[in-house]
């Protein structure tokens, strides 16, 4: 027997199958392809999320150590101010001292404490000294004591010392 037709190639799929196929390969590409972009985006904000975080916390340390100076230079202001107040204070003190000591008497050192006052000088007369510079002193401190000698010029050396109370 013999046919009359000539025997035609058979595919191995065919055409609709083939069709599927492609379609299905497109299909995985486009997925594994879309897949790849959002790995690579995500990574990329990511990284951009770990740089603010890393920005935040150098802030953070920046706010930290604005606000130890802010502190600093208050406690500073402060301590000028004080510093000011007790040199008018002191100022006032010596100028108030000076104002005490009487033409008769003259100074040759002042040694001041924050309790206690030394005073050392000359005088012509021990009585110049405790009418005119004595009683002031003696007004102030709670305790006051002289003690006075005589140089090779004649005047009356003195020391004295003055003390108050510790309050």
């Amino acid at each position: 027997m013999h046919s009359f037709i000539k025997p035609r190639k058979k595919r191995l799929i065919d055409e609709m199958s083939s069709l599927w196929i492609i379609f299905i390969a497109l299909m995985s590409i486009g997925l594994v392809g879309f897949g790849v972009y959002v790995n690579y985006k995500s990574s990329f904000y990511i990284k951009m999320l770990e740089e603010g975080e890393k920005k935040h916390q150098a802030l953070d340390k920046k706010v930290k150590d604005l606000k130890s100076d802010i502190q600093i230079f208050s406690m500073q202001k402060e301590l000028s101010y004080e510093v000011s107040s007790s040199n008018l204070i002191l100022k006032d003190s010596i100028k108030n001292l000076f104002d005490l000591v009487p033409n008769q008497v003259t100074l040759t050192k002042v040694v001041m404490e924050k309790y206690a006052l030394e005073l050392q000088g000359y005088t012509r007369s021990k009585e110049s000294y405790r009418l005119l510079l004595e009683p002031p002193l003696k007004s102030i401190f709670d305790e006051s004591r002289v003690e006075f000698s005589i140089n090779k010029k004649g005047f009356f050396q003195f020391i004295s010392h003055n003390k108050m109370e510790e309050k």
